[in-house]
């Protein structure tokens, strides 16, 4: 496929050492890296900086790293990337926003959307169903972007103005881990952060949506939420804080039991300082992760106490479907780690 650069980078054996966490396996990568989706037990793709994108299929024995070119000879960085069950998406941030598709076993992209208009910038991204999918990015014009695709992502289009909630000045998103929006059912849960942080629901496909304020810290430029998870489609914890104060853990981790409708906060000054990912695992919920740059925490009881497990710096986490194995990613890393030997590390 035209503008696609294929790199392969055979990296088995070529593991980083790592004293403190004997167990995990790490891999260099060509760029910095904040979206992440396990396709498959054994199949994990990113997103990065500068273009790239990269995949193993066979639990990271090999590697295969691909940069993008654009239509317009640039290469778009990337933050938020999902899979709609038949191919795999990677949405651009900044002017001019792309979003790329390309089929499950192939890393050759195929443009399917465009916008030059001035201040977009592409956050996050999720799927309802093979069909039906959702783009969250910051405001253009005075209203926050949500695109929509219905015909599997062949073509997208903005909500109209007057059916998203009215923005306030200085909300935005943050494209922290591609964690900005959460999907269960047909409900969608999008998250703003900035000086105001917002979580804004859809229960119909994003026909319509509603505003719920959010009693995490907010106020200057980078606060609010830059993560969240649902387990179902009742309980969701939704993490952040201040990113220029990290080690601050009061403010910054809230959860709901009824879909959305309240948040409170939890865990206050007991849990993990600003963190940009968290999730939950997929068959034992009450078991929880969240990641950042300052490390990784790990909390049993679906976020009310925590642990830190570990130092490693990573923005975005992801469970293999079994729960076994987490895959981590960061600024030219990538991770491997056994989910049970991780959270017994305290």
């Amino acid at each position: 496929m035209n503008g696609c650069r294929v790199l392969l980078f055979a990296l088995a054996g070529t593991f980083l050492a790592c004293q403190k966490e004997p167990s995990w396996t790490t891999w260099t990568a060509p760029t910095s890296i904040r979206s992440l989706d396990v396709l498959g037990e054994h199949h994990i793709r990113y997103a990065g900086a500068n273009g790239w994108t990269g995949q193993t299929t066979n639990a990271g024995r090999q590697w295969t790293h691909a940069q993008w070119m654009a239509p317009d000879s640039s290469t778009p960085s990337f933050r938020s990337s999902a899979t709609n069950g038949t191919h795999w998406f990677a949405a651009s941030i900044s002017s001019p926003a792309w979003i790329a598709q390309t089929t499950l076993q192939s890393l050759e992209p195929e443009w399917c959307y465009h916008d030059t208009s001035a201040g977009v910038f592409l956050d996050a991204m999720s799927w309802w169903n093979p069909r039906e999918g959702l783009v969250f990015g910051d405001p253009v014009g005075g209203c926050l972007t949500l695109l929509v695709t219905r015909d599997g992502g062949t073509s997208w289009a903005p909500i109209p103005c007057n059916r998203v909630p009215q923005h306030t000045d200085g909300e935005a998103g943050f494209a922290a881990s591609n964690g900005n929006i959460c999907i269960q059912g047909d409900t969608a849960w999008v998250f703003t952060g900035g000086i105001a942080s917002r979580c804004l629901r859809s229960a119909d496909k994003g026909a319509t949506w509603e505003a719920m304020e959010l009693p995490i810290r907010q106020g200057e430029t980078m606060t609010g939420v830059f993560g969240a998870s649902f387990a179902d489609g009742n309980h969701g914890l939704a993490i952040g804080g201040h990113w220029e104060q990290p080690e601050n853990n009061t403010g910054n981790l809230i959860e709901t039991t009824d879909g959305g409708e309240h948040w409170s906060l939890i865990s206050e000054g007991l849990g993990p300082g600003y963190r940009s990912c968290i999730q939950h695992h997929p068959t034992r919920p009450q078991e929880v992760v969240a990641v950042g740059f300052n490390g990784v925490d790990v909390s049993l009881d679906a976020g009310h106490s925590w642990h830190h497990a570990s130092d490693s710096s990573a923005y975005v986490a992801r469970f293999s479907p079994s729960g076994r194995t987490l895959w981590l990613a960061g600024k030219e890393r990538l991770h491997r780690v056994n989910w049970n030997e991780l959270k017994a590390l305290d």
